[in-house]
Order: structure tokens, then C-alpha cells, then sequence
């Protein structure tokens, strides 16, 4: 007898068997996986044990074991690629094939957030790769955000994922606010508080940066780039003598090191305590006499000191260990200017030109160099070929002025010292020769004594009334609007405050014109100097034009 029964039955198990039988095909694979990982020792085994989760969930799981199975695989796809990043991230200096090592973490990165992208390390993780040089800032952002949403539950973790969303932002305030919430989120976040403390100093909110930076340096007292931070807060408190204790400490705490002699020295420049400055400088170089930084430093100290033949010396020994640095290059050639070496200031920068021949900083360097050196037609053809480019260029604007000046072109030198004022309307130089060129001129046309006293006046305060050549200009703008007692007043000040010679000399004759009631005329006529016959002058005659220099010394820095 035919049995319905008898038939559905084998059928009803074959068809609840089926799905059970693919669900467990993957079983083996993940049991070798899960043996594996207990025992894996190199990043290959862990290749193994990734690649076996993937065939364990192709071939079928339960829903338990595929779970367990994803689990298992983001596990140590994050493992892997955390120990591949550590090559970058954990090395001082990172290796050298760092940027394949960041291709090769972000790879299993990917792969584990394809298959769970609610992971929130594995987010974090992927953002501080892609927030490397050259890696994409936009995606690190995307990935900062998950991490942020994914990262509930573990304090440590979501302080540094706000953290790190602090530094893709521009402005100060939101950076400000977001390091605040990842402080507030894991209080034992230094690095939080250390950055929020770097940016109050960048804001030169200085008691605020005190606060963060003293309290960093409390838990973190080696950590050298905060002693700078916390020094410089100090600094710019104007407490420089708490700042140097607490340098004068670490010297004293760390004798055989040179950073805090180092520290110390960038303090003394702050201080404006240069000769001390120095003597620090001398210690790091004679524990590293191949310190370009420290080397560098000291030479910019001797310019300022006046002492341009030392300067050099230190910028040759530069030179000689990195021969084509062009901040070394440009400052040498600032002191050859000073010492009259005009021939090998110039082939010094012309050596830069050679590398990139539209630099028109170096360019304007060289013309003013020129002018030094009693050669204002080739200065001026000089800033004429960089004004055909850049017609706003106030520099080559005031120094082509500054070579007609000399030569006597007063109308186009006062053009062109109008054009640079406006372009730049509080520089000392210009305002100051464009007030004695109209102060002075013999040519009644061109001289506007109140234009010039208002002039004057203002280069006087950009210069707290300190610069004597700039005082004999507002002495001049007087006594072309008629009034000698102010005149006399002012040129007396000049003669006060002047310090060389022959500048005082000069200063005595204008108050000697002032004190007759005579205004002081002037009109330049440099006698132009043969470039065939060019020698070099000795080193202790000074460039007629110091105020080129002092312009090329302030480019250089």
C-alpha cells in the first residue's frame, strides 16, 4: 500500500539536513583558524589564520560561528595591522619604507571594516594612517568620526579619537574645545593636555599655556619638547628669569646633555641676552661641533652683535658640512655685504639663481648688493626684471627707489617709494626715504615738507624714536616746514643716539644748517663703479648703503 508518509519523512529531514550540512562545511576552517591563532608566533601565521577565517566563512557557518568567525578575523586583521603600523608609529626614526608599511596596515584595515565597519580602534587606527604625510586628510576625517561614534565604551580610546579630530581643525577655538572634551573624556591624557597647551601658546594665551604645560611637565618631566613649550610660556610672560632657573636646572640636573644649553640659548635670544646666548651655544658645539641648528644660531647672534668676520666663519663651517643649504648661502652673503665682500656675496647668490632662477627674493638680494657696491644702474635693471613680473613687489619697488636715489633720479625714486608705501605703509625704510626725499630735495617741485613731516612722524614711531637716521629725517621734515627749533631739537636727538663716526659728522652738519636756519638740501650722485674693473674691497670698509644690507639681513631671516 502506497504510504505518503513514508516518503515526506526522509524528505522533511533531507531538507532541514541540507542548510545544517553547508552551514558546518566552514567548521574545520575556522577549528584551524582558532588552533592557529593560539599558536601563531610571525605575521605569516597570522596571514594563515586570516585567510582560513575567509574560507571558513565562504564555505558556510552557523549564525553562532559566523559570528564568532567575523569576530576572529577583524581580530587579528586589527592585530596585524597594528604590529605593521608599529614599524611607523613606534620607531624613532620610522623605517624607511614606512609608506609601504602604511599601504600594507591600511590594507587589513579595509579588509576588517568590510566585514564589521563599526569597529572603532580599527576606525582609529586607519585615521592616524591616513593622517600621515601625503595620505588623505578627508578620509581621516570620515574614519575619526566613526571611530568617535564607535568608541562608547572605552574612555582611553575616544579621548584620543577626539584628540586627533582637534588637529584636522584650523581654527584655534575648535581646537581648543574638542582637546577640552577629550581631557574631560580621559583626564590621564597627557598628549591631549600637552596640545592644548601649545595651542593657547600660539594663541599667546600664556596663562592658560602655563597651566597645561606645568601640569604636563609634572607627570612628563623629561619630555623635552615641553620644558621648550613651558619656557618659552614663560617667556612670553616676560618671566625670563623663572625661565632660565628652570633651564638653568636641567642644565645643572643634566650636564653631558646639550639640549638644555640649547633651550637656554633660545631663551638668552628672547631675552635679548645675546653674549649670553652665545656661551650656551659654544657648549652644545663643543658636545656636537656638527650642529648645524646650533652653528646657525650663533651666526645670526654675531650679525646682530656686529661681528660679520665670525658670522662668516660659522656659515663656512655650515657649508661645509651641507653645502648647498640656501638659508646658509643667503645669510653669508648678508655678511659678505657687510664686510664689503661684495664679488662673493653676489656669486654666492647667483649659486641659488643656477637652482631656480625666478627666485625673486634672491633677486631683489642681489640688486641691493649691487647698490652697495656703487653699481645702482645694474640694481636697477636688476628690480626692473623682477617688477616686470610682479609689479606689486614693494621691495623691488623701494629698492630700485633706493638705486635712483643715488644716482640722483629723485621724481622716479619718490614714485616708487609712494607705490611701495602704499603696498606696505608701515615699513621704517620706506616711510623714512620717502620723507628725506621729500624733505630734502633741491628740485622745489618735487619737496612737500607737511607730507613729509607726517611721514617722518610715523617712521619715528615704528622705530620708538630709537633710529638716529631716522630722527635726522624728522629734523629735516621741520626745518623744510620752517620751524628750526623743532629741527634743532630732533637733529641734537640724532647726534645723541648716533654711534658711528662718520654718521655723527654728518648729523653735526645738518644741525649746524638748522641752528643758521638753513633746511638741509641733498641730492645724490654716485659715481657709478667700472664692473670690469671690479675688485673686492678690504673687509673693513662698510657698504655706503647700510640700509641695503640691513634690508637683505631681515630677507635672510
Amino acid at each position: 500500500m502506497f504510504s505518503l508518509t513514508r516518503w515526506i519523512t526522509p524528505l522533511v529531514v533531507l531538507m532541514i539536513a541540507a542548510p545544517l550540512l553547508a552551514q558546518s562545511k566552514g567548521q574545520a576552517d575556522l577549528d584551524k583558524a582558532v588552533d592557529l591563532k593560539l599558536s601563531a608566533e610571525s605575521v605569516d601565521d597570522l596571514e594563515k589564520v586570516i585567510s582560513l577565517s575567509e574560507s571558513a566563512l565562504e564555505k558556510g557557518l552557523s549564525p553562532d560561528d559566523q559570528a564568532f568567525a567575523k569576530q576572529l578575523l577583524t581580530s587579528v586583521l586589527y592585530q596585524r595591522a597594528q604590529t605593521i603600523a608599529a614599524g611607523i608609529f613606534e620607531r624613532q626614526p620610522p623605517v624607511e619604507q614606512w609608506k609601504e608599511l602604511r599601504d600594507r596596515a591600511l590594507a587589513d584595515a579595509n579588509r576588517a571594516l568590510k566585514v564589521d565597519p563599526n569597529q572603532g580602534e580599527m576606525q582609529l587606527l586607519k585615521s592616524r594612517l591616513l593622517m600621515l604625510p601625503d595620505g588623505d586628510k578627508e578620509e581621516a576625517k570620515k574614519a575619526l568620526d566613526l571611530a568617535i561614534e564607535n568608541l562608547t565604551e572605552d574612555d582611553q580610546q575616544l579621548s584620543k579619537a577626539i584628540m586627533m579630530s582637534a588637529t584636522l581643525e584650523t581654527d584655534p577655538e575648535k581646537q581648543i574645545e574638542k582637546l577640552t572634551k577629550a581631557i574631560k573624556t580621559d583626564p590621564d591624557n597627557v598628549d591631549a593636555l600637552k596640545l592644548r597647551g601649545v595651542v593657547y601658546l600660539q594663541q599667546e594665551d600664556f596663562e592658560k599655556a602655563s597651566a597645561d604645560l606645568k601640569q604636563v611637565m609634572e607627570k612628563n618631566p623629561n619630555d623635552v619638547a615641553v620644558l621648550q613649550a613651558y619656557a618659552d610660556t614663560l617667556a612670553g610672560m616676560k618671566k625670563f628669569d623663572e625661565a632660565i632657573a628652570l633651564l638653568d636646572k636641567t642644565v645643572a640636573e643634566h650636564p653631558g646633555s646639550p639640549v638644555g644649553y640649547l633651550l637656554r640659548a633660545r631663551l638668552k635670544v628672547l631675552a635679548e641676552d645675546s653674549e649670553g646666548a652665545i656661551q650656551d651655544l659654544d657648549q652644545v658645539l663643543a658636545f656636537i661641533p656638527r650642529s648645524v641648528p646650533a652653528l646657525m644660531m650663533r651666526a645670526r647672534l654675531y650679525i646682530d652683535l656686529d661681528r660679520p668676520a665670525d658670522a662668516e666663519k660659522d656659515l663656512d663651517r655650515i657649508l661645509g658640512i651641507q653645502a648647498n643649504l640656501p638659508d646658509a648661502i643667503v645669510l653669508r652673503s648678508v655678511v659678505l655685504t657687510q664686510q664689503g665682500k661684495f664679488d662673493q656675496a653676489i656669486k654666492d647668490l647667483e649659486s641659488l639663481l643656477q637652482r631656480d632662477p625666478n627666485n625673486e627674493t634672491i633677486l631683489i638680494q642681489i640688486g641691493m648688493i649691487y647698490n652697495s657696491d656703487n653699481q645702482p644702474r645694474k640694481a636697477i635693471q636688476i628690480f626692473d626684471t623682477v617688477l616686470k613680473k610682479s609689479p606689486d613687489s614693494w621691495q623691488a619697488l623701494s629698492g630700485r627707489s633706493n638705486a635712483q636715489l643715488s644716482i640722483g633720479a629723485q621724481k622716479e625714486a619718490i614714485e616708487g617709494y609712494e607705490q611701495a608705501h602704499k603696498l606696505q605703509p608701515n615699513d621704517s625704510h620706506i616711510l623714512n626715504n620717502l620723507a628725506w626725499a621729500l624733505a630734502t630735495s633741491p628740485d622745489d617741485s618735487l619737496r612737500n615738507g607737511p607730507r613729509a613731516l607726517e611721514l617722518a612722524k610715523k617712521a619715528c614711531e615704528v622705530t620708538n624714536y630709537e633710529a638716529a637716521h631716522i630722527l635726522s629725517t624728522l629734523a629735516a621734515a621741520y626745518a623744510e616746514t620752517g620751524d628750526f627749533d623743532e629741527a634743532k631739537k630732533w637733529a641734537q636727538k640724532a647726534v645723541d643716539k648716533g654711534t658711528d663716526e662718520d654718521i655723527v659728522g654728518h648729523l653735526k652738519e645738518e644741525l649746524a644748517s638748522y641752528e643758521n636756519k638753513k633746511p638741509w638740501r641733498e641730492k645724490q650722485e654716485t659715481v657709478e663703479k667700472d664692473p670690469a674693473a671690479a675688485e673686492e674691497k678690504p673687509a673693513a670698509e662698510k657698504p655706503e648703503t647700510p640700509a641695503d644690507a640691513e634690508t637683505a639681513k631681515e630677507a635672510a631671516e
